[in-house]
């Protein structure tokens, strides 16, 4: 069992990193996406042994990710609420939302879901699952996770086609149906801290409610995430051609 006190159920680009920086300081241990790969790198193994196909693996595997932490938003934690919630039948669940669909899928058109749009696109995305990740464990966890994403969702995200608005309804009405309206806040971060301490039965902190991950700081992180790997891929790059040429060479001597 882990030991989850608070469940997000929203989906990325609700506010969550701010909502995860509010958790943090009522004294919340807080998971979220960025977890994955800067807190947690040595953990993205686990999402391999999450495809095993066995699930009593996958459960021990899932269990293992979110040990140490009490509570949990954005991505992927989200696509696991249910199994959380049936393990942790006390916990209390958060439902994050924007303003409207409309406004949640431009902001994650913008940022999380990317279309693919093209010829080009899609060899682009080739390359990428075929190529560049295999260099790289911690894209093959990312890749996993969106793998993940995409099943629960039933649809891609990345597709042009995909109606992102339509997703999100989809999802907000099925948490809302399933969760009991008492254990259940829905909750917008420009709310600030009143119905977050209300539901959660704290006291209000004496400082502003934190204001995270705007686009502007989200493609700063990923572009310095790209460079990283992409510095990465190219010393493997040059070690795997220096090794090569020296294969041939002494073949050729010899």
């Amino acid at each position: 069992m882990t030991s989850l006190r608070v469940i997000g159920t929203g989906l990325g680009r609700t506010g969550t990193l701010s909502q995860k920086a509010a958790l943090e300081i009522l004294g919340y241990t807080c998971h979220h996406m960025l977890e994955v790969v800067h807190k947690h790198p040595d953990r993205i193994p686990l999402w391999e042994r999450m495809w095993s196909g066995d699930p009593d693996t996958a459960d021990e595997a899932l269990k293992a990710i979110f040990e140490g932490y009490t509570a949990t938003v954005d991505y992927p934690g989200c696509i696991f609420w249910e199994k959380f919630l049936q393990w942790n039948p006390q916990a209390k669940v958060i439902l994050s939302v924007r303003d409207s669909a409309e406004v949640w899928a431009v902001s994650a058109r913008n940022t999380i879901f990317p279309a693919v749009k093209g010829r080009l696109g899609a060899i682009k995305r080739w390359l990428f699952i075929n190529v560049v990740i295999q260099f790289s464990s911690s894209l093959r966890g990312v890749y996993r996770i969106y793998d993940f994403i995409f099943r629960e969702h039933g649809v891609d995200p990345t597709r042009e086609d995909t109606d992102l608005a339509r997703m999100y309804e989809d999802w907000n009405a099925n948490v809302i149906a399933k969760v009991p309206s008492s254990n259940l806040l829905i909750f917008n971060v420009k709310d600030g801290w009143e119905p977050l301490c209300k539901f959660l039965d704290l006291p209000i902190p004496d400082q502003p409610f934190p204001s995270v991950n705007n686009k502007a700081e989200f493609d700063k992180r990923k572009e310095k995430f790209k460079k990283g790997m992409f510095i990465k891929f190219a010393v493997l790059s040059l070690t795997v051609s220096a090794i090569g040429v020296g294969a041939i060479g002494y073949v050729i001597m010899n």
